[in-house]
């Protein structure tokens, strides 16, 4: 009689995870690679809309106490410190604070003997060890991101040159009201009535509000990123 193979168990963590954009690639990856996927995620405020196991709390807490029950972790800290998108608020209202634990993080991963993987913004203090956009993935969004990449390695993807534009609609600006402000005080409007359509159309996210895809990471980024991450 054959033997069975056995099956790769997983379980994830995914540290700040809003609605789950990180998570939704990761098990679409599992699935890819026929591995079996638990997927936990923590954030401070309730996600609704998570789809999968979520834990209310402090997520820097949560992992200090439990990362020896995950085989894998990823963290996604909050990115508005470094953003481009709150540039100009940081700048009219220096005195407004934005919540910045990326080093903290990269710290405490860094100490721990597990896979893990920190996502932010390409301006955020963490190393470039990936940087990805939604034009590797053909997205409707460019949506930049860098990630640090602790206890394994893989390979950048190819980079395809950008051909369009978001003022002329080829790429959705999933920012603030959907409008993007240029030289001259001119704004352009992503074509289309419904923001929310264009947004989750663009992004291959289906499961979120307005409000959480502007803090969303497209699906495809940790697909991708998990058919290395998940065979570590």
């Amino acid at each position: 009689m054959a033997k069975l193979k056995k099956v790769k168990k997983i379980k994830l963590l995914d540290l700040f995870c809003k609605a789950g954009g990180c998570s939704m690639g990761y098990f679409f990856a599992a699935q890819d690679l026929g591995y079996e996927i638990e997927i936990v995620g923590v954030d401070i405020e309730a996600q609704p809309n998570y789809p999968f196991t979520f834990i209310q709390g402090d997520a820097m807490v949560h992992l200090k106490k439990n990362w020896r029950k995950y085989t894998h972790i990823h963290a996604s800290p909050p990115f508005q410190k470094y953003s481009n998108s709150t540039a100009p608020t940081r700048k009219n209202n220096p005195e407004k604070e934005y919540s910045d634990i990326c080093v903290q993080v990269h710290a405490f991963l860094e100490s721990i003997k597990r896979p893990s993987i920190i996502e932010n913004v390409l301006q955020a203090p963490i190393r470039s060890d990936l940087v990805l956009n939604g034009d590797m993935f053909k997205l409707q969004v460019l949506r930049s991101r860098k990630f640090q990449l602790n206890n394994f390695f893989m390979m950048q993807p190819f980079a395809p040159k950008k051909l369009g534009t978001v003022k002329n609609g080829d790429y959705a600006m999933c920012v603030g009201n959907g409008q993007l402000k240029v030289k001259g005080g001119k704004r352009f409007k992503v074509p289309g009535n419904n923001i929310l359509e264009v947004w989750s159309n663009a992004m291959a996210i289906w499961w979120m509000t307005t409000e959480e895809l502007r803090e969303a990471i497209p699906p495809a980024y940790t697909q991708y990123i998990g058919h290395y991450f998940l065979k570590t």
